[in-house]
């Protein structure tokens, strides 16, 4: 009985201090894909993996991430050097056209990649949008796949670090879009394309080894 009164009071304090620390929109859905709670080298929680492009398929476990503010991440472990490799781990629900969504990361190290990103409007592997932070590139650019093909829709140049928490933001309003680094608006732009409904996720390259945090969606439908 002891031990189960300690660990509800561990719980509270702990749901205590985030709020206090990272105050959450009404109507913002924290989406949790690395659970404080769980073991290192755990599955994820909240997410399911996928591949989109070449190689084999992701593997995601949840790591220590004193960087971020719960101690765990999410991070892709397999790191296959393929450039043309795209790991994902798309959350089940919800599904949205219109969402603001916002990810905290840390990029710590890659040869041929060092990202993170925000999948939005999942359909499948090959038909998504995902904005991506490249540490090696020094840009975040806004990319539609379709049938499997990359168009890139807007980049710009930005100050992406090794081993620093940082925050990656868009806001996806039918074929609007702004996508922010750090809470400075980097670009907004337009695609002039019919939005269609999709789930949210997180994006990876190659050997990139990042933490993922959780995602934070506001639904605007």
């Amino acid at each position: 009985m002891l031990g189960l009164r300690t660990m509800i009071r561990t719980l509270l304090a702990m749901l205590l201090v985030y709020g206090a620390a990272f105050p959450v929109a009404a109507g913002t859905l924290h989406k949790v894909l690395a659970s404080p709670l769980v073991d290192e080298g755990s599955d994820p929680d909240g997410c399911t993996p996928a591949i989109s492009g070449l190689g084999g398929p992701s593997t995601w476990q949840v790591r220590i991430e004193r960087l971020l503010l719960d101690g765990k991440a999410l991070v892709e472990v397999s790191r296959q050097a393929e450039p043309n490799r795209f790991p994902l781990c798309i959350a089940d629900l919800p599904a949205a056209k219109n969402a603001e969504v916002e990810l905290a990361f840390v990029l710590h190290d890659g040869g041929i990649a060092r990202t993170a990103g925000i999948v939005f409007r999942f359909v499948d592997p090959q038909d998504f949008y995902v904005v991506e932070a490249d540490a090696i590139a020094g840009h975040v650019r806004l990319v539609r796949v379709v049938n499997g093909e990359r168009r890139e829709l807007a980049r710009r140049a930005a100050a992406l670090f090794t081993g620093k928490a940082q925050s990656l933001k868009v806001k996806a309003v039918d074929d609007s879009y702004a996508v922010s680094l750090d809470g400075t608006l980097l670009f907004e732009t337009r695609d002039g394309i019919t939005a269609t409904s999709g789930r949210f996720g997180v994006w990876s390259r190659a050997d990139s080894q990042t933490s993922f945090g959780d995602l934070f969606i506001t639904l605007l439908d």
